[in-house]
């Protein structure tokens, strides 16, 4: 949203002042802003709400029982909190019952984004962020085309199991996983399909924060790693803009600097993207560190080109080089094998201006609630 990277200006505990999201610079010059989603990382209170005239995040978690999760957790303490708490997992883990939902659904979502077009004045700016293919997986039953329709209550089962003893999974439970999360993804197409039909004369892009990790490198989820599976993501760009095909690198920080270009707004000075329609880049970098973005000590690092990708993490102490022509699956690491000087150089020099760019930041507070509605979507 910002054309940074996370490690930059104080980390990515919330959006810094340098850190300018697209709605501030679309709002300036006359756009009507809208934005609409239910991811708690980026709520107001992150920043996210800056340049937005309506900003939808969901604070109050719509479902009753969600509710009186969140009461537990803002209002009770000891013993009784406690209880409550116990009560939640125990009941998710042993009968397979989502006790609240963690995020609006995609349906819920749509309906909203379209009623705000309805009314806003033109020229404007919509940005919708989906969260369905989240676990637990529990895509509505008439979206699961790839097998036999399962419950939601397998699909939250499912996800307790994964986490909590992931060897004990056999080829038909992890089938079933990856059968509900296609079927997610399925039913998020055709609510973005619903949505671009509804913005018909626009401008649209789609793609994606991440992907999901299914062991294919001993772990599940998003856990902020670097292979193909957490960060090759869609990316279209259609409507008034056409639909070319085009084979080349970009990252997500081309993205607010692309739209901004069609627009014909100038963008901010911290923006380190470009318009991926008129150029190409070499490399794409990207970094992830703990407490919030600013322990360089326990950074992971990656950079990738069209044919290889270098990751290194400083608190293992490991780096890893693969050939993504010949291996796509990145199972053969050829660090040491192979001449990997241009990656490390770029991965020091990104490091350098990490250190140069860093600015002190006030830290948000995280509370019990938001930290369990991070920790139920992957994010811990």
């Amino acid at each position: 949203m910002t054309s940074t990277h996370g490690l930059l200006y104080g980390g990515f505990d919330h959006l810094s002042n340098k850190q300018v999201p697209i709605a501030e610079p679309l709002s300036e010059n006359g756009y009507s802003t809208g934005g609409f989603h239910s991811n708690p990382y980026l709520s107001s209170k992150f920043g996210y709400g800056r340049g937005f005239d309506t900003f939808s995040d969901l604070e109050e978690d719509p479902s009753k029982l969600a509710s009186l999760r969140r009461y537990v957790s803002n209002n009770l303490s000891g013993p009784i909190h406690d209880f409550f708490s116990w009560a939640h997992e125990k009941t998710e883990k042993h009968t397979g019952i989502d006790v609240g939902s963690y995020y609006q659904n995609a349906t819920e979502l749509t309906d909203e984004a379209l009623e705000w077009v309805e009314t806003a004045e033109e020229p404007w700016f919509l940005w919708v962020h989906y969260m369905d293919p989240h676990h637990p997986y529990v895509p509505p039953e008439e979206h699961q085309v790839f097998g036999e329709d399962l419950s939601q209550r397998r699909g939250v089962r499912l996800r307790q199991q994964v986490l909590d003893n992931p060897d004990s999974l056999t080829k038909d439970d992890w089938d079933d996983l990856i059968a509900l999360y296609d079927s997610e993804i399925r039913y998020t197409d055709a609510q973005i399909s619903r949505l671009i039909n509804g913005i018909r004369n626009a401008t649209w892009i789609v793609t994606a924060d991440h992907g999901e990790e299914f062991y294919e490198h001993e772990n599940f989820g998003h856990k902020n790693r670097f292979y193909e599976e957490h960060i090759h993501v869609p990316l279209l760009l259609g409507g008034t803009e056409g639909n070319d095909v085009h084979d080349q690198l970009v990252g997500l920080n081309d993205v607010p600097t692309t739209l901004l270009s069609i627009a014909g707004v100038d963008a901010p000075d911290t923006y380190r993207g470009q318009d991926f329609r008129e150029s190409s880049r070499d490399q794409v970098l990207g970094g992830w560190a703990g407490n919030k973005g600013t322990d360089l000590d326990s950074a992971r690092l990656m950079t990738r080109t069209d044919d290889e990708k270098y990751i290194r993490d400083i608190a293992a102490g490991t780096e890893e080089l693969y050939d993504l022509t010949t291996d796509s699956d990145e199972q053969v690491n050829l660090y040491g094998k192979c001449d990997a000087d241009e990656h490390l150089q770029a991965v020091d020099d990104f490091v350098e201006a990490i250190k140069h760019d860093s600015t002190a930041s006030d830290r948000v507070e995280i509370g019990d609630d938001l930290n369990n509605r991070l920790e139920h979507l992957g994010y811990k």
